[in-house]
Parts: C-alpha cells; sequence; structure tokens
C-alpha cells in the first residue's frame, strides 16, 4: 500500500489539457499539428525545445469552488455547506490533464506535405460524483424510502506516453488534409466500468429500521496499480514504463482545412481514435449482490454462545459477492472533437513565416469554435468564440470566450512571439477569475518554446 501511495505522490508532483481551444489553428504553431493534423503549415521545419515546447495543465470541478464554502463573508460555513450540497447537480464532475512534450519536430517535404513527429508523456484522471452520493456523505441514510443510487458513480486515471508521426498534405487550394498514427504505453490505469445498485432505509418489523444494499453490480479494473510486495516503484521504473515498457495501444488523429470562400475556413479533427490492450499488473475487482438487515437479534444463552459479528461478517458475504479477476482487458481512449468557423479580415500580409504565397492571410480572424470529449465514463460539449490578431511579424494574439460546464464566463488569452526562428507562446484561460482565484473552478494553461525555420520566398 506505501508503494502505491508514493506512485500517487509522484505522479501529483509531476503534473503540469482537453480543450485547448486557444492553442487550435492558432498562428501557425507546431502544437496546433496535435489538434488538427490537417490544419496548414507555412514553415519549411521546426523542433520543440526538448522537455519546454509544451507544458499544459487543465484542471476543474463543476460542483464548487473554494470561495463558496470558505469565503470570509460572516456566512456560518454550515449554512455555505448546506446551500453548495443544494446547488449540487444530479452529476457533478472533477477532471485533470497534464502533457508535457518531451520531443516535437517536423520537416517540408519534396512534394509539399508536412511530416511531423514526437514523442509525450501524459496524465489523465476524470471522477463523476452522482448527487445521490453526496446526500448519503452530508445526511447519512436517514430518510425513510429515499434511494441512493450509484448508477453515476463513474472514475477513471491513467498515465501514459505517446509516440506520433503525422503527415499534413495540401490536396488544393481549398483543400488540406492530414493524419497522425499513434502507438500508446500505459504506465498505469485505473477505471470503473459499471456501477448499479442502491442503499436505502425502510421501516422495519422486527426493528425500527431495516437497511437495503440493493441489486449492486459493480466493476473496477486496473492495471500497473496493485505490485508485488518485492516491486520497487521508483521513478526510473515510471520512466521505463513510458519508454514502452507498459502496455501497448494504438489510435489515430484525422483532420482537414477547408476554404469555401476567399475569407472563410472551416476545419475539423477527430484525435485519440483508438484503444490500449492492459495486460501488465492487471487486477479487476467485481462486487455483486443484494444485502437486507433489520438489526441483530441476540440471544442470551451461556450454554450456546454466539459470535454475532462473525455471523453477521459470513452473512454479509455469503449474500454480497466480491471478487478479484486476473483476466487482460481493452479500453477504448476517449475521444476528441474539434471544429471550426473562421472569417478572416484586415489588411493582407506576407512574411518570413509563409512557405507558398498562394493562400492570402489577413491581420485579423474571428470565429466559433466546437470542442467535444466523447468517452465511457463522461462527455462534455464546449463552444469558444475567438478573436485573432497579427500585431506585428513578431507578435499575434488570441482572445477567446468559452462557455463549457466549468463556467460559462472563461475568459481566454494566448500570446506567441517570433524573432528569427525562436518562437514563444503562452496562453492561458479563465482570466476573470483571476480577481478571486479562490472563485474559479477551473484553470487551463499552455507554454512552450519552439525553433521554427522558414524558407525565403
Amino acid at each position: 500500500m506505501r508503494k502505491i501511495i508514493y506512485l500517487f505522490l509522484f505522479i501529483s508532483v509531476q503534473s503540469i489539457a482537453q480543450n485547448k481551444q486557444i492553442l487550435y489553428n492558432f498562428n501557425n504553431l507546431p502544437q496546433t499539428l496535435l489538434l488538427n493534423p490537417g490544419a496548414e503549415v507555412y514553415n519549411q521545419s521546426h523542433i520543440g525545445f526538448p522537455l519546454l515546447s509544451q507544458i499544459s495543465f487543465q484542471g476543474g470541478f463543476t460542483g464548487f469552488s473554494a470561495y463558496d464554502i470558505f469565503a470570509n463573508d460572516g456566512v456560518p460555513i454550515n449554512d455555505k455547506i448546506r446551500k453548495t450540497v443544494n446547488k449540487f447537480g444530479k452529476a457533478e464532475f472533477f477532471e485533470a490533464n497534464q502533457q508535457l512534450e518531451i520531443l516535437n519536430a517536423g520537416y517540408r517535404l519534396k512534394d509539399n506535405s508536412y511530416l511531423s513527429f514526437g514523442f509525450y508523456e501524459e496524465f489523465n484522471t476524470l471522477v463523476k460524483i452522482p448527487r445521490d452520493i453526496v446526500d448519503l456523505f452530508y445526511e447519512g441514510n436517514s430518510v425513510i424510502g429515499r434511494h441512493y443510487s450509484i448508477k453515476k458513480m463513474a472514475a477513471r486515471a491513467e498515465l501514459l506516453s505517446v509516440l506520433h508521426v503525422g503527415l499534413s498534405k495540401k490536396i488544393n487550394k481549398k483543400w488540406q488534409v492530414g493524419g497522425r498514427f499513434k502507438i500508446y504505453s500505459s504506465v498505469f490505469n485505473a477505471k470503473s466500468k459499471q456501477s448499479t445498485g442502491a442503499l436505502y432505509l425502510e421501516n422495519g418489523t422486527n426493528n425500527i429500521y431495516k437497511q437495503h444494499i440493493d441489486n449492486v453490480n459493480f466493476l473496477l479494473q486496473t492495471s500497473g496499480v496493485f505490485f508485488d510486495n518485492n516491486d520497487v516503484i521508483t521513478q526510473s521504473y515510471i520512466q521505463k514504463k513510458l519508454l514502452f515498457g507498459g502496455n501497448l495501444g494504438i489510435g489515430i488523429d484525422a483532420g482537414f482545412t477547408y476554404h469555401p470562400k476567399k475569407h472563410w475556413t472551416v476545419t475539423g479533427s477527430i484525435l485519440d481514435f483508438g484503444f490500449i490492450n492492459y495486460k501488465q499488473n492487471v487486477e479487476s475487482y467485481s462486487v455483486k449482490g443484494s444485502y437486507e438487515i433489520e438489526g441483530i437479534q441476540v440471544n442470551f444463552d451461556p450454554a450456546n454462545p454466539q459470535n454475532y459479528w462473525q455471523n453477521l461478517k459470513d452473512d454479509f458475504d455469503n449474500q454480497i459477492v466480491m471478487d478479484t479477476i486476473y483476466s487482460k482487458y481493452s479500453s477504448l481512449r476517449p475521444i476528441k472533437l474539434n471544429g471550426s468557423v473562421t472569417y478572416a479580415f484586415g489588411r493582407p500580409y506576407y512574411d518570413d513565416c509563409h512557405f507558398s504565397k498562394e493562400l492570402e492571410t489577413y491581420t485579423d480572424k474571428m470565429g466559433l469554435q466546437l470542442f467535444s470529449t466523447v468517452g465511457a465514463v463522461h462527455s462534455y460539449l464546449a463552444a469558444t468564440l475567438f478573436y485573432e490578431r497579427r500585431i506585428n511579424k513578431h507578435l499575434q494574439t488570441k482572445l477567446t470566450y468559452t462557455a463549457d460546464p466549468f463556467s460559462f464566463t472563461n475568459v481566454g488569452l494566448g500570446i506567441s512571439s517570433h524573432f528569427g526562428a525562436f518562437n514563444m507562446y503562452l496562453a492561458a484561460d479563465n482570466l476573470i477569475s483571476l480577481a478571486n482565484v479562490y472563485n474559479a473552478k477551473s484553470v487551463n494553461v499552455q507554454l512552450g518554446i519552439n525553433f521554427i525555420f522558414n524558407k525565403k520566398i
């Protein structure tokens, strides 16, 4: 158990996102190819600064913020907790995603298509918390006839590495398409497969109350989480697993860029359409059954003493079956979908950042982007309005407004600078919450350094 705690502490320390709305199709950054492999690329080649080309972190909880409970506003904390619980939806979720690029590079081929490749590490966790579980924790099983269902309870967590290679090709003046092939190596994985059943209380016949565990069916699948006592979990052990020593899988990305008219651009992408096979250090845990209890009927017979607690445990074990499964399993990757419509206007420009003059570009862009993630644990949709402005040949900015499950007042800003081949960028959203960070429900930050080489026109 101590080793497992060390593992999760290490992951927490290393955690430096899913919806990168600011970076999507932003300023011809190399990282946009990871969000849309069919994005247009104008440079001749690029290489990211190792370990610094992209550091990103996203986290959030849809239920409440720290300020909702701990605000110094004179309201008793118990009243604030009650108010927060009453605002809790049918199911809220917590999500965190961390990504660290180890290598990112690309080169333009002779046929004018752009080849890119790289290697990155990623940590994901998502926990879906139903309202029934919150009420059960806060009130206890005290309401007669109230069923506290675990049906919406679900979770997943994973640490993995991804080796990828992609190609973006211009078909004609209107169409650019691309694809990316990925190999996944999972260090550890844990996810709930299914959750059904409920707990409830009713009036008893032989006692005041009768407690019920009704038709519980729960499965937790894990790989690489539990180890033998002689296993030593160190940083080098995890790094070895990241370098394709773990459970392997494959996936693909696909995307496009389309210009229906002179000033209009439509883009779209599907990411992580794939799976991972888990067969190392696999342990899955199944809980099934129903149980009811109306108290212990004590029989004071000195000639025939009984171990009531042991009898209760044996009866529970007979009715609620707990099993450990060691068979391998497979898991689909959470799929991400991106799409955007952009209108370009302002002053036309060309500079060294462009490999070709075939497509006229402008200083200003505005548009709408949609993002969705589809997974077994939880799916959601986000919409972003954006305005992009090229200030000069050295600096470009992008302003966004996003409505997502975390917030409807999410304002973000991205800045990308170019000085010769040197490129540095920073993107962050939820900027309004900087006035009171304790009231923020989410955070999303990306930053990095690249070297982008351009062929003189």
